[in-house]
């Protein structure tokens, strides 16, 4: 009974989620995986996944743990996965990326990864990196991205994690649509390095 009543205040309170910040120092910062310094290395050190097309609710996921490469932010450092999409000149694209709250989810203190997400061509230049949409919902948070391809090719989507504010309450402040920043989204659930996202990509032609 005494050890039910200590695990039901662990998650009322948050108590028992390990602490991001000693995550990301003890397992970010000193972590093994390979460590990229641009974007261009960050895509030549991992195995690019194809990104899906309209999976519709059976979107997959994948977890940003620990075993994944790392990319050197300048402001931070992250662990990060790399899709591959093919496109046409003047196709026109949209990329999602949901990233879910850290199980058990419950109590007050809840923990989720804050995506950071770049569109790269062939040559790591970034296409785009400030998403045109963000929404907030109980346990995901969900960015999108709109635009059209400028040539023919392969391009990479970076998902990492936002380690700027590790353990600080999650907010969405870089939002623009026509050159234009939007309202900041404040999301219920507080900044960790690793978490689980699904990304996939809808693409139409006028």
């Amino acid at each position: 009974m005494h050890k039910f009543l200590i695990l039901a205040a662990c998650l009322l309170l948050g108590a028992c989620a390990s602490n991001p910040q000693t995550t990301y120092q003890q397992d970010v910062k000193a972590g093994k995986s390979p460590m990229a310094k641009s974007a261009l290395e960050a895509i030549h050190n991992t195995q690019a996944i194809p990104l899906p097309l309209n999976p519709g609710l059976l979107a997959p996921q994948w977890p940003i743990s620990a075993d994944e490469p790392r990319l050197d932010f300048g402001s931070s450092i992250s662990n990060y996965r790399i899709f591959s999409l093919q496109l046409k000149k003047g196709e026109r694209y949209t990329l999602n990326v949901h990233s879910l709250c850290n199980a058990p989810c419950m109590g007050v203190s809840k923990y989720a990864l804050k995506p950071r997400a770049m569109l790269l061509d062939a040559y790591g230049a970034v296409i785009a990196d400030r998403p045109s949409r963000a929404e907030a919902v109980v346990g995901q948070i969900s960015l999108s991205w709109n635009g059209e391809a400028a040539e023919d090719g392969t391009y990479y989507l970076l998902v990492a994690a936002d380690n700027d504010d590790i353990g600080e309450t999650i907010v969405i402040d870089d939002v623009w649509v026509n050159n234009s920043p939007l309202m900041a989204v404040k999301v219920g659930m507080q900044s960790s390095p690793f978490g689980k996202i699904s990304a996939f990509s809808s693409t139409h032609k006028d």
